[in-house]
């Protein structure tokens, strides 16, 4: 595929961009319907502990225009539940294989840097 072409996912009657690495070009085009879909294609059924990831992610980037590193989210996250739940390897366990880029992928914001 060309550095200029684009990718397209179909969700309820319209086609939205995504980048090279599925992620999506504008981030507005987000919800957590299109969040749900994009999981499917990949194979994952999103559960509450799924989303609360997602959200995190999404709220984070929001607010500072960056993707929080692993380290921000289960920190922040551990603080939310108000126990020590969350670790890398939970992480993993949620989004297997690339648990960044796949929770980046479905929070609807870029994939970050160094993940491949």
């Amino acid at each position: 595929m060309g550095s200029d072409e684009k990718r397209m996912v179909s969700f309820q009657g319209k086609y939205i961009p995504l980048d090279e690495d599925g992620h999506l070009v504008n981030a507005d085009d987000w919800s957590e319907g299109l969040a749900g879909h994009l999981a499917a294609l990949d194979g994952l059924e999103l559960a509450e502990n799924h989303w609360q990831v997602i959200r995190f992610i999404r709220e984070y980037y929001l607010r500072h225009e960056s993707v929080p590193m692993p380290k921000v989210i289960i920190r922040g996250l551990n603080k939310q539940q108000g126990s020590e739940v969350y670790t890398i390897k939970h992480l993993y366990a949620l989004f297997p294989h690339s648990p960044m880029r796949r929770a980046c992928r479905y929070a609807g914001v870029p994939q970050p840097a160094g993940c491949s």
